[in-house]
């Protein structure tokens, strides 16, 4: 399975995803879930892994990038519909493999202003736009909850950054089909899309900890070898 979350901040736009994709016998830590479509957009994409990649391989070339990221949503409802239309027309759409994609660029507006969009294929990709400044594809509970909990829209880059890893870090504790090296991707509209080192993601999982919700001595004070952490015993 896949998780994929997608921050506008202040400074731009951040996405991390995990990396570990699971079948019924076999699992593998080094799958990209993420990709590049210009300097100032990006998709993340959620589903059976062969078929979103030779999916998304079908339908990028023929996309215009220079129109802004709303029309660049329009173009993937139509392009995905149509090709999965294709691909499964012998199957209604209830029994069809259900695809998820997560968009992220910039309007031409001026100031051009970020925006992230959901598709899916269940629903013929129907954009869906992100109103509170967020979104997660895959397997979303954990991070949907510690993001509408904790994010602000005019948070700073480099905290949106910390936000995503630690969401992936708190689902992949909970469910193991989420896992693998976490990637954080970075871009705005007038820096282009970078993927982090493993080095300065590592840095960010070690700053995460302070703030990962598994501590329970918080919850649990007594001092196994010594008893009470109460430094006055006799005290109720």
């Amino acid at each position: 399975m896949t998780l994929i979350i997608g921050l506008k901040s202040k400074d731009g736009i951040i996405i991390t995803s995990d990396s570990k994709a699971s079948a019924e016998i076999t699992s593998n830590d080094t799958v990209q879930k993420v990709f590049k479509l210009s300097n100032h957009s990006a998709v993340g994409i959620a589903g059976d892994g062969g078929l979103a990649m030779y999916f998304l391989d079908q339908i990028k070339n023929g996309l215009n990038y220079g129109t802004g990221i709303l029309d660049l949503a329009e173009q993937m409802r139509i392009k995905g519909k149509e090709k999965f239309n294709d691909f499964f027309e012998h199957l209604t759409p209830d029994k069809r493999p259900s695809l998820s994609l997560l968009l992220a660029g910039y309007t031409n507006e001026h100031p051009q202003k970020a925006e992230i969009y959901t598709l899916n294929s269940r629903d013929n990709f129907v954009p869906r736009k992100a109103v509170t400044g967020f979104e997660c594809i895959g397997i979303p509970y954990i991070a949907d909850y510690l993001l509408n909990r904790l994010y602000e829209v005019d948070i700073a880059e480099a905290s949106a950054e910390e936000m995503g890893v630690l969401c992936i870090q708190e689902t992949s504790s909970q469910d193991s089909s989420v896992g693998g090296p976490t990637k954080v991707y970075t871009f705005s509209a007038t820096k282009n899309f970078q993927e982090l080192s493993s080095e300065e993601v590592d840095k960010l999982r070690e700053k995460t900890k302070q703030f990962q919700l598994a501590q329970k001595s918080k919850f649990y004070p007594e001092d196994p070898d010594s008893g009470s952490a109460n430094p006055n015993p006799t005290e109720k």
